[in-house]
């Protein structure tokens, strides 16, 4: 049974990656990830669906091996002879693709499409017909009927033990990627505050200008609206005075920051700009508030 589970889902996946375009990071098509809730809710109904063809394959079943009762009034006389039991096995296997066939071509219930994955050949000149009629048969397109064949066949010969490890593994996925990607900026905000602490820091009191000089000037510059970028590039191009004039008595604080005190001279303004440029605009949020 599990050796069966394993070619169907390494087949969904081999016809997954022939036919689709992923994108783990937005799941469902959207610019920003979904939660797992948000996803089982979607996948949902591909679960009914998978859910329903089983419970109808078993009425079917039912029906067939019981004496005197349409449409096989003999019956089955072993319901657990070999040969009948490999034989139903294969026929629910067609027979539950058949039904989930239907049902998706009744309420458009495609995996792929709601997933938001880009099935190739959808593109509008892909289409075959257009009947009008709402659902799966408007604007019907080479890529439709791809999807719709390998929803019906995961549910067909996979059942609802695949269908609901399909939706599992798709959550994992996404759970997974969340967390890489935390992991990744956690990484990249240690990194950054390591380089302002060990390099930005020591050359910036250097040149006589304290982390906290700076961090209350930055303050008072964003609370007057004004942009670091442009500051950063006043100082680089030596214009910075030019700038700073034009911006009220935060550009006055900061202009006599830069220009010191009889006792001490403010730092150079060209070589300031350079170096604050290496600040990433997460340093400048967190420690700088810029």
């Amino acid at each position: 049974m599990r050796k069966r589970f394993f070619w169907i889902a390494a087949g969904a996946c081999a016809l997954l990656a022939l036919t689709t375009t992923v994108a783990l990071a937005a799941p469902l098509g959207q610019d920003q990830p979904v939660t797992a809730d948000e996803l089982w809710i979607t996948l949902a109904p591909l679960l009914a669906i998978a859910t329903s063809t089983e419970r109808i394959l078993e009425v079917i079943w039912e029906r067939w091996e019981k004496k005197e009762v349409w449409p096989n009034r003999d019956g089955v006389a072993d319901t657990h002879a070999p040969d009948y039991v490999e034989k139903k096995r294969l026929r629910s296997h067609w027979l539950g693709t058949f039904v989930a066939l239907v049902a998706i071509g009744l309420t458009n219930v495609r995996l792929f499409h709601l997933l938001g994955f880009d099935v190739l050949f959808s593109a509008p000149s892909m289409q075959i017909f257009d009947l009008g009629i709402g659902g799966i048969f408007d604007d019907f397109t080479w890529g439709s009927l791809i999807d719709w064949l390998l929803t019906a066949g995961i549910i067909g010969w996979g059942g609802t033990e695949l269908t609901h490890s399909l939706i599992e593994g798709l959550v994992k996925s996404r759970n997974l990627w969340k967390e890489m990607k935390e992991v990744q900026s956690g990484e990249r905000s240690l990194l950054d505050v390591q380089l302002f602490n060990q390099v930005i820091a020591p050359q910036l009191e250097a040149m006589g200008l304290t982390v906290t000089q700076l961090r209350q000037a930055f303050t008072a510059l964003a609370a007057a609206g004004v942009s670091v970028d442009e500051l950063v590039g006043s100082l680089t191009e030596g214009k910075a005075e030019e700038f700073l004039q034009q911006h009220g008595e935060a550009g006055q604080a900061m202009l006599t920051l830069l220009q010191g005190t009889p006792e001490q001279r403010g730092p150079e303004p060209v070589q300031l700009g350079i170096i604050l440029e290496k600040i990433t605009p997460n340093i400048r949020r967190e420690i700088l508030g810029a």
